[in-house]
């Protein structure tokens, strides 16, 4: 009797090991998965924290580097100016050089920035024009906009005008063909409300639609 309890109780541990193997190996294996996952995500944060300090540190190398580089122009300057201390009329000379360096220096910069703002005019003309499926020539009138918000306006509003051309005109009972005239259903609404409804599809193009949204462009 003993040994048959013995033998049930070996049985018993054995089925038992058997169940819990398994689940640990499960257990085991989602754990791992977990750890290798939060391994990489340290590692990505510490490669772009480094990027990170990096950039910052050459931004900095770069704008000491500048300071230093004026402060060498102006020292050489000086010396220039004191160098003809006795002669007012080669100082004065002098100093009308430099104005005029700073005065094309001045314009220079003027027109490396306008430049990069035309390109990023350019190339956001370009972008809105394929977003909405424009043509080269809507493109270039979406570059007369002053404001990235007026050339978005400009570009749904060629949109909407394409659109309504497109379309074929209503049939009318007993007055043959006519062009959709319908009304705009947001005559109440306030400029802000009228182009949250406009951007949002809910209003029609109609004539008075567009006619409104070439109004608030112009305003």
């Amino acid at each position: 009797m003993e040994q048959e309890q013995a033998q049930e109780g070996t049985v018993e541990e054995q089925v038992k090991e058997e169940i819990s193997k398994p689940v640990s190996e499960t257990v085991s294996t989602g754990e791992k998965a977990t750890s290798e996952s939060d391994e990489w995500k340290r590692m990505m944060q510490s490669r772009a924290d480094k990027a990170e300090f990096k950039a910052q540190s050459l931004e900095k190398e770069l704008q000491t580097l500048r300071k230093e580089r004026e402060q060498q122009r102006l020292e050489a300057r000086q010396k220039e100016i004191a160098a003809l201390s006795d002669e007012p009329d080669e100082q004065a000379k002098v100093r009308r050089k430099h104005q005029l360096e700073d005065e094309l220096l001045r314009l220079e910069e003027q027109k490396t920035q306008q430049e990069g703002a035309v390109q990023r005019k350019y190339d956001q003309a370009i972008e809105l024009a394929t977003k909405h499926n424009l043509s080269l020539a809507d493109a270039r009138e979406l570059m007369k906009a002053e404001t990235p918000r007026e050339m978005e306006l400009l570009a749904q509003l060629k949109l909407a005008e394409k659109a309504r051309d497109s379309k074929p005109p209503k049939e009318t009972k007993g007055t043959g063909f006519k062009p959709d005239s319908a009304t705009s259903d947001a005559g109440g609404d306030d400029d802000k409300s009228f182009l949250e409804r406009w951007n949002a599809v809910e209003l029609p193009a109609t004539k008075e639609n567009l006619a409104r949204i070439r109004k608030i462009i112009n305003k």
